[in-house]
């Protein structure tokens, strides 16, 4: 994945960074959920329930778009676009584990509950960084 210059840390799994994650549910609305991820080779890895509405939203419309940002930081943040993928039962892929490093990356300690769900790669097919730290709005 080719990450915009400077936007490196949002990615990395110390920041807490959120993905505002947009699909389109039913003929035409567009629906925003905070998602959890992980950056993994060429794409974004995150976890939902099976049976969760944007899981249901990207098997039908797997077109997305969505926006990275620091939980502690707004001003600076990666435009996403693409498409995200179910890959729950892709061989070489362990669910589990890649749950357990989501829950750390953000709670810091191991998942109290075991893993139950659906796991989705977004590839991106467009990244662009936005900085609007130093600028007079």
């Amino acid at each position: 994945m080719d990450l915009p210059e400077g936007f490196q840390d949002l990615f990395d799994d110390v920041t807490r960074a959120f993905l505002a994650l947009a699909t389109v549910r039913g003929p035409n609305e567009p629906v925003v959920s905070p998602v959890w991820f992980v950056a993994d080779g060429d794409g974004l890895l995150f976890v939902t329930d099976t049976g969760a509405a944007k899981a249901r939203d990207m098997r039908s419309r797997p077109q997305v778009a969505g926006i990275v940002m620091a939980e502690a930081e707004h001003e600076r943040y990666v435009s996403v676009r693409g498409r995200a993928d179910e890959i729950t039962g892709e061989k070489g892929l362990d669910p589990v584990a890649l749950y357990r490093r989501i829950v750390r990356r953000y709670e810091g300690r191991d998942p109290e509950q075991p893993f139950e769900g659906a796991v989705f790669r977004l590839i991106p097919v467009r990244l662009t960084g936005y900085d609007y730290r130093d600028s007079a709005l």
